[in-house]
């Protein structure tokens, strides 16, 4: 696995490692730690030995003393308890030349489980995941969530509680609940500041849902959620600086420099979509006009598609029109890709990353319109940038908007913790049952 992703407080908190100093209680002056410091110790420990598990799975616990630095006793102490608390497993894998298999170690993936709920104007989408992000429960609930932030809350906490009755998880495996959205968030404060997709304005949605379902629970921007997803277990597993870009009815932008999201000042970066193009040209539905989205976004698309047909067309016949080589369709589709291919090579030219990964439901209009998109990647990017960039178009599922904001509670329990806030890590997750939540 690669490495994980972790925050600007986690990287913050990364102490010079220090075995000694872990083992005896002492800094490296000496001076006795005191309790607090000596827990935080153990934490940051015991997550550098998870990342190292993940990367490195199976490992063996010599294996991790000598790349730690740690000193055998203390891994074997960590182990032991991450261990007992479900978190790692041991394996054997028979060596080549025969003999006693070693006894290795990797992630329990049942030793936990996460929810990640994806909120949309008409409804949302739930899964529940492994701590591999692998989903082992899904479903959908329609419900107008525009103007409504109340029916929101209800949802949610009605959806997270039938996805984990129907997965038959126990609440005491239950890591918390992350929900992605589209608008500004404010992640650190759990407070959706602006959505004009959901007609939302400083709408608070953690605090509520804590009390609610009695569970930690986080929230970011869906392209964020994504790009995380992309980094614990997608495209992204060896990439310190890369961007994902969601295609569709938006067209969004996930940003990850030195392995962290960059959100911004406020919440609001990667609306690539909504970055002015064309001034005084089509109406975008941010409210203003000659917007990127509203040039190239399927529903840009379609209209155009169906002005040239003289009649409406849908998405599910814009796609079938696409595979059928429909001279009109193909003819629309590639001068979109051509205007969105500047655009995001005007982007890597300005971010320079080391990958670009395409992904939405809009990658299902195929060649026609993503091959533009990577020729302009290419061709227009400042000082060839763009023929080193790895790019890579992924699969699309329904699910995967949900699915990323699941990883953002894998991220934030594996996170390097800080002196405050600790107990969300997964080591800390309670050892008996949960009391049952009200419904």
């Amino acid at each position: 696995m690669g490495q994980k992703t972790l925050s600007d407080r986690e990287v913050r908190a990364r102490p010079a490692r220090e075995p000694a100093a872990a083992a005896h209680g002492a800094a490296s002056d000496g001076t006795p730690l005191r309790r607090g410091s000596r827990e935080l110790l153990r934490d940051l420990n015991s997550s550098l030995l998870i990342e190292m598990v993940r990367e490195s799975r199976p490992i063996s616990r010599a294996q991790l003393a000598r790349q730690s630095g740690l000193s055998a006793p203390t891994v074997s102490t960590i182990v032991g308890r991450l261990i007992e608390r479900g978190i790692l497993v041991e394996v054997a894998i028979a060596p080549a030349n025969g003999g006693r298999p070693p006894v290795l170690l990797d992630i329990n993936s049942t030793g936990g489980y996460v929810v990640g709920i994806k909120l949309r104007g008409d409804g949302l989408t739930t899964v529940v995941c492994d701590l591999d992000a692998h989903v082992v429960a899904t479903s959908e609930s329609s419900v107008s969530l525009v103007n409504d932030p109340a029916a929101a809350l209800q949802a949610i906490s009605t959806a997270t509680r039938d996805a984990l009755r129907r997965a038959g998880v126990p609440r005491s495996k239950v890591l918390g609940v992350g929900i992605g959205l589209s608008g500004v968030i404010d992640s650190e404060a759990g407070v959706c500041r602006f959505s004009h997709l959901l007609r939302w304005r400083d709408v608070e949605l953690v605090k509520p849902l804590r009390r609610s379902l009695r569970l930690p629970v986080w929230i970011d921007h869906d392209m964020n959620c994504l790009a995380i997803a992309e980094k614990w277990a997608g495209d992204a597993l060896a990439y310190r600086d890369f961007v994902t870009l969601s295609v569709g009815r938006g067209i969004g932008l996930g940003i990850v420099i030195d392995r962290s999201p960059y959100r911004g000042a406020t919440g609001s970066s990667g609306e690539l979509g909504h970055m002015i193009v064309e001034p005084g040209g089509p109406a975008c539905e941010c409210g203003r006009f000659g917007c990127l989205e509203a040039l190239v976004g399927e529903d840009a698309i379609r209209r155009r598609v169906g002005e040239r047909h003289g009649r409406e067309i849908t998405r599910d016949e814009l796609i079938e029109l696409a595979g059928q080589e429909d001279e009109v369709t193909i003819e629309v589709l590639e001068a979109a890709g051509r205007k969105l291919g500047l655009a995001v090579a005007n982007m890597l030219t300005l971010l320079n990353p080391e990958a670009l990964i395409i992904c939405g439901e809009g990658t299902d209009l195929g060649a026609p319109y993503l091959d533009p998109v990577v020729t302009a990647v290419r061709e227009q990017t400042f000082a060839d940038q763009g023929r080193q960039v790895a790019v890579k178009i992924q699969s699309w599922g329904d699910e995967a908007w949900a699915v990323g904001a699941a990883t953002l509670v894998l991220r934030e329990s594996f996170s390097l913790p800080a002196p405050d806030d600790a107990g969300s890590a997964i080591w800390h997750r309670p050892e008996t049952p949960l009391p049952p939540v009200r419904a």
